[in-house]
């Protein structure tokens, strides 16, 4: 059975109400947008998203009233600016947002890639994630020293965008790996179901370039520029006067220029 989808039949396979966790590196870099743009035709709702740096594609989903929350380190556009429309909501208590350290998100995700319900930690004492999050706390049985359990990060979804995959889901490591590289292939062996949009579909040039084997992956998608308007290093580079210019305003003003947007450039096409 083939594993290669449509990006619409791809899109069709997430449940409302899912887990989702996105890829993707600093700023607009590695975002996998054009999967972003599918659940949102789609009509999704309900998603409950994950990033470790939450970028423009969560800022979007957020604006198309796909998410019931959010679940980061961070969500914003790094050196491009803020997120117009995660900010607004959240000023409108219309979204429900669970702040993680990255520490913490990372320790999540470790927990649920080595099979165990929580990690100990003592990075979260002190702050007021502890009791946002309902985290509870464990005595070491050697010592009697008090941690805080990190539980583990359980995703229903993980998509990622790379430069290239096989058929049989073979995710080839690029040349120059960007910031946080790591972080899509944990998200793409922790997750339930494991979706990656490429570059393009062909075989790894090398057996050592394999950075996720196929049997971790179960629906693969052909996605030309599918990270427009960010950018694939080395592929493009962001399209930063399409940010600037025509998302960031229409997202800041919401409403009915935000609607515009999406008939633009999300439900009648996306011109990249």
């Amino acid at each position: 059975m083939t594993k290669v989808l449509s990006i619409e039949d791809a899109a069709a396979t997430v449940p409302d109400g899912s887990r989702i966790a996105f890829g993707g590196g600093g700023g607009l870099m590695r975002r996998p947008l054009d999967f972003a743009r599918a659940l949102i035709r789609r009509g999704a709702t309900d998603l409950h998203v994950f990033n470790f740096l939450g970028g423009i594609e969560i800022d979007m989903l957020v604006g198309a009233g796909a998410v019931a929350s959010t679940n980061c380190a961070y969500i914003g556009l790094l050196e491009y600016g803020q997120a117009p429309n995660f900010q607004r909501l959240v000023r409108e208590q219309a979204l429900d947002v669970n702040e993680y350290s990255e520490f913490m998100f990372s320790l999540g995700l470790r927990a649920a890639e080595l099979g165990l319900p929580f990690v100990p930690s003592r990075a979260p004492w002190g702050s007021e994630i502890i009791e946002q999050l309902l985290l509870k706390t464990v005595t070491d049985p050697y010592t009697g020293v008090e941690f805080v359990a990190i539980p583990a990060m359980e995703l229903d979804i993980a998509v990622i965008h790379v430069e290239r995959v096989d058929e049989d889901g073979y995710v080839e490591r690029p040349d120059e790996p960007d910031l946080i590289w790591d972080y899509d292939y944990t998200i793409a062996r922790v997750a339930r179901t494991t979706i990656v949009t490429a570059e393009e579909i062909a075989p790894p040039r090398h057996p050592d370039r394999v950075a996720v084997i196929g049997r971790e992956v179960d629906i693969v998608v052909e996605a030309p520029r599918g990270s427009w308007p960010a950018g694939m290093h080395p592929r493009y580079a962001p399209d930063v006067e399409h940010v600037y210019d025509v998302y960031v305003p229409a997202a800041q003003a919401g409403g009915s220029a935000f609607d515009d947007y999406l008939r633009a450039h999300v439900l009648e096409g996306v011109d990249s």
